[in-house]
């Protein structure tokens, strides 16, 4: 399925830019410290990055895409529950969707 992963790349490329542009405009509002907005800049470069792989078919892609989700969804969580005192689980639920479908989507591309 050659078609999808020129579809499903860019997709999971601008979730990792919105990712990257995330975290410098949270610490600019002083909603988040230093660390976490470095932090969201790896995660939403891995992002990119996994993007990429999944345009090329990479061997990687798949694995990447797995841990720079995987680390965003941590991320994401630990900054709400530091932020409000506990997760939102209804942000971290519809994260969860978005990231299972581009997976979803990017596993059945690379097949």
């Amino acid at each position: 399925m050659d078609w999808l992963r020129f579809v499903v790349a860019p997709f999971i490329a601008l979730y990792g830019l919105l990712a990257l542009l995330a975290g410098p405009q949270q610490w600019r509002q002083g909603k988040v410290s230093t660390l976490a907005a470095n932090s969201m800049l790896i995660v939403g470069g891995l992002l990119l990055v996994a993007g990429y792989l999944v345009w090329a078919s990479s061997q990687w892609a798949l694995w990447t895409l797995a841990i720079g989700l995987l680390a965003m969804h941590i991320l994401a969580a630990v900054n709400s529950a530091h932020a409000t005192g506990r997760p939102a689980w209804g942000q971290q639920t519809g994260r969860l969707v978005v990231s299972a479908v581009l997976f979803g989507l990017a596993y059945i591309a690379l097949q």
